[in-house]
């Protein structure tokens, strides 16, 4: 009984200065720059990393124990999957609200995320490069298809969002 006191006192400041962490208020929602609105409990869908190795830039991990990977990013591995959201909070940071998100995307680690960045650079999506993928009424069917065609070479849109687009560009 006496060891499990001692072990309980021990972990209870750590626990505690790890809920504290990175701040902010709790909240249950949020709309994000790419129009969709995230709850705790959903999938937010990932796209491709961004940075030369294939990791993701945006999404970090941050346990309490730590990591014995050589980056601190989520790895290539979770291309295209879903990340489940645990916690989202809202953040002043140099005087702007920014939202954070904890996910889990599978397995025992949870990273976290400025959201809005990671849907700029496409890790997250959709994305606003595939919201700006829709036809434009100025631009050429050519000019547009050609548009297409380079978000998907980037992998910010799937083929089946390709093909989805594309059909729609050309029965104009």
């Amino acid at each position: 009984m006496k060891k499990l006191l001692f072990i309980a006192a021990l972990l209870i400041p750590i626990l505690t200065k790890a809920q504290g962490l990175f701040g902010g208020t709790s909240v249950t929602e949020y709309k994000a720059s790419n129009g969709v609105t995230y709850h705790v409990g959903d999938t937010v869908r990932l796209g491709r990393g961004t940075k030369s190795d294939g990791t993701f830039m945006y999404f970090e991990d941050h346990g309490l124990i730590p990591n014995p990977r050589s980056t601190r990013n989520l790895p290539k591995d979770f291309a295209n999957v879903g990340a489940t959201v645990k916690s989202i909070r809202k953040m002043k940071i140099n005087g702007v609200d920014k939202y954070m998100f904890s996910v889990n995307p599978g397995g025992p680690m949870r990273y976290t995320v400025f959201i809005d960045d990671a849907i700029e650079a496409c890790e997250v999506k959709p994305c606003k490069a595939a919201n700006d993928a829709k036809p434009a009424a100025t631009g050429s069917v050519a000019d547009e298809i050609r548009k297409l065609k380079s978000l998907l070479d980037s992998g910010a849109i799937t083929k089946e969002e390709y093909d989805a687009q594309k059909k729609k560009v050309l029965n104009q």
